[in-house]
């Protein structure tokens, strides 16, 4: 516990009471339906679902540095205020909201991430927690414990950015089997690595939905197998949507 990233922390108090208020915007997520749509209204039609996104621009012209952000993010404020924000995106059916690694120790947020999954759901709409790439804290036995206490409240989880490249075939990993519904891919540019991403969704796709995000024109998915593909998400299809100021902040 000495090389805890959040115990070692400083700048936790400091960062609860910034002056200037967090913002965020959302990205929808499509079926791979729109692939195929040049048309707009087509498009709309294939929204299956929204991440909601914290909005860098806005802070870093408020004047916050990007250490200031980092701690925002990596000590929990964003993850307080995304869970405040969620509901503005009920209309979107699944909504997908960001959780650090260094969050998953923070069992307030735990908590009320499991009564946002329990009020969306009266509503039907599912909540979807994305845990992200960045790994402020290493290998620690605390993840696995909040991986596992939110399932056990049957919160839908994402993995965000999987590393499928050099992943040996026919080896499952066991973590994505227990404890993610989502995966998420960043779209690959090389050949060798779209071949990697088809042969890895083609292994996961009939038991997880996958995701393939980052996509920044539609032809980048000219030589991608979307059979087992959930869904898609960029700028090819949305560039991101503000969302109005939280007035319960």
């Amino acid at each position: 516990m000495e090389n805890c990233y959040i115990l070692r922390s400083c700048t936790y108090e400091k960062t609860r009471n910034l002056a200037v208020d967090l913002r965020f915007k959302y990205q929808n997520i499509f079926s791979t339906k729109v692939s195929g749509d040049n048309n707009i209204d087509d498009k709309r039609q294939n929204i299956i679902g929204a991440e909601l996104l914290l909005d860098f621009n806005y802070l870093l012209e408020q004047g916050v540095s990007h250490a200031e952000i980092n701690d925002i993010i990596s000590l929990g404020e964003a993850a307080h205020d995304a869970i405040d924000y969620a509901s503005q995106l009920a209309n979107k059916g699944i909504v997908f909201i960001n959780l650090e690694r260094s969050n998953l120790c923070d069992v307030k947020i735990l908590n009320r991430v499991i009564t946002l999954n329990e009020v969306l759901s009266t509503i039907g709409v599912q909540l979807v927690v994305e845990i992200t790439e960045r790994n402020y804290c290493g290998r620690c036995f605390r993840i696995i414990q909040a991986l596992t206490y939110l399932k056990s409240f049957d919160v839908k989880l994402a993995c965000d950015d999987y590393n499928f490249i050099g992943r040996e075939q026919g080896v499952y990993d066991v973590k994505l089997l227990l404890y993610y519904d989502y995966i998420k891919l960043e779209m690959p540019v090389g050949e060798d690595d779209v071949n990697s991403m088809n042969e890895f969704v083609e292994y996961y796709g009939t038991e997880k939905n996958i995701i393939l995000e980052k996509i920044e024109v539609n032809e980048q998915l000219n030589n991608v197998n979307l059979n087992n593909v959930w869904g898609l998400q960029g700028f090819a299809y949305c560039k991101g949507i503000c969302l109005p100021k939280n007035c319960r902040r």
